[in-house]
């Protein structure tokens, strides 16, 4: 009998200690598969634009992440594009996205949203094991993190000392892509709707910075720090999920005769800044004219009439557009008008280059650093508007210059730029178009990543490093080309 018992109980034991890895097992199955991100549990959001060619690039990468994860899943992903499927005022500031996105994903499987530029590649496989890896770690946002060397103006100089002990305040690097957990998107739109988190800021200037701090929050309610991910690249490598894709030039660069120069500036700057542009980037274009408060056939510089204020500008520029305008009537090779600030550094080139895949002569098209004013504030966010900010230059077609002519300004000392801006939104229903090649400040005021992902087309200010230094490193080089091909022409 006892051997019989002993038998008995082996094999039961046997029997149940299989049973119980088995289910052990499944429950190891369980909470893995639950951390493993697959496509239906993130979707991708696009930061579009409406104008054909960036709407076309924007097109592409939504094809492009649609065939990768049909190849791996053989399903489609969710893929949006915000100017298509989220037609929201200030939609690339990110933070008027965060209500109707974390509505979308309610009881969904997403459990990450994708943002993305145009211009991001994205490796679909790679990506989805680095989320998987940040569901573990409990990782709320991930991004490559950028982060300021020293205060800059574009960051209104503010610089987060109490957190270098945390690695200093960092922002992801847009270009490269940047996800964020919907259970972040949820916190965040339940605090803005009850009032416990507020939006403040009156201009959107660099929207992944100004993400960073808004998410960040303050001492009474804090946020998260976006978690670095080298994962997200600034230059392709064999272990990026993402990296930003340079510029393409769409066919020749345009002919630099077809462009009108326009310069503002001041009777007190003729022998300075004026001198300064003379030197640079004017050497290498045809046609060159300088508006001012005075005549100075020396550079030349045409009287506008308009009495020199110290800030805005606004019936300033809006009677040099006019001006040009009538100068090109009888002009039909000129498709398109650079209107500068006296400081600004521009590389003529490159700004050749990236016209090549605009729409010029007749058609509207308004290009260059995007600025946006209103977004920031949750009772003006409906009618906010973007404007290109001036000191990096305005490219605008023709057909666009004489539109835009017949805005008014409210006082002589108006900000053009901004009126500019509200006129062709509010008043004209035209969309400006943002390029990150444009610069308003100097390259010292950008983090390094950013300025080494592409060619810049302009920088701002004449300020240390001095502006002959500036336009030497970053455009006299390729504007050569373009003396030796008019020489070859010869």
């Amino acid at each position: 009998m006892q051997e019989e018992y002993d038998s008995f109980a082996k094999n039961n034991f046997a029997f149940y200690h299989h049973i119980l890895y088995m289910y052990i097992t499944y429950v190891y199955i369980l909470i893995y598969l639950n951390y493993v991100s697959h496509s239906r549990n993130v979707a991708f959001v696009i930061i579009g634009q409406s104008e054909p060619y960036h709407a076309s690039v924007a097109s592409r990468l939504k094809q492009d992440i649609q065939n990768q994860v049909y190849e791996i899943e053989k399903i489609y992903p969710q893929v949006y594009i915000t100017h298509e499927d989220f037609n929201i005022p200030g939609a690339w500031t990110i933070i008027p996205l965060l209500k109707p996105l974390s509505k979308k994903f309610k009881g969904s499987d997403v459990r990450w949203t994708m943002f993305l530029e145009p211009h991001t590649a994205v490796k679909i496989k790679k990506l989805l094991e680095v989320l998987e890896m940040a569901d573990q770690q409990d990782a709320m946002w991930i991004g490559y993190p950028l982060s300021d060397e020293e205060p800059t103006i574009i960051h209104h100089f503010n610089f987060y000392e109490e957190l270098e002990e945390d690695g200093g305040f960092v922002y992801p690097n847009f270009a490269s892509g940047f996800a964020m957990r919907v259970q972040l998107l949820n916190h965040l739109t339940n605090q803005l709707e009850n009032g416990e988190r507020k939006l403040d800021a009156e201009f959107s200037i660099d929207p992944a910075y100004e993400l960073a701090q808004f998410v960040c929050g303050d001492d009474d309610n804090p946020g998260p720090l976006l978690t670095p991910d080298l994962s997200f690249c600034v230059v392709s490598g064999d272990s990026c999920a993402t990296y930003p894709k340079q510029f393409d030039i769409c066919g020749s660069a345009i002919a630099e005769e077809s462009i009108f120069f326009a310069v503002k500036t001041w009777s007190g700057f003729h022998s300075t800044r004026a001198k300064v542009v003379k030197k640079t980037w004017g050497r290498h274009v045809t046609n060159l004219r300088f508006y001012s408060d005075k005549d100075d056939p020396s550079l030349p510089a045409v009287d506008t009439g308009v009495p020199n204020s110290k800030t805005g500008h606004c019936t300033k520029t809006l009677t040099i557009l006019r001006e040009v305008v009538k100068e090109i009537e009888n002009k039909p090779h000129i498709k398109w008008i650079f209107l500068a600030d006296d400081d600004t550094i521009l590389g003529v080139q490159r700004l050749c280059e990236v016209l090549s895949c605009y729409r010029s002569g007749s058609d509207i098209t308004v290009l260059g650093e995007r600025y946006g004013y209103g977004y920031g504030k949750k009772e003006t966010a409906a009618k906010g508007y973007d404007y290109i900010t001036g000191g990096g230059g305005t490219v605008f077609s023709a057909g666009a210059a004489r539109v835009l002519s017949r805005c008014a300004c409210a006082s002589i000392s108006a900000p053009d730029d901004m009126t500019l801006g509200a006129c062709a939104r509010h008043r004209l229903n035209i969309t400006v178009t943002h390029s990150p090649l444009f610069h308003q400040a100097r390259p010292q005021d950008y983090a390094r990543e950013v300025l080494a992902r592409d060619r810049p087309v302009s920088f701002h200010r004449h300020s240390s490093p001095e502006p002959m230094r500036v336009y030497s490193t970053w455009f006299h080089h390729d504007d050569m080309a373009i003396k030796k091909r008019k020489r070859d022409e010869l």
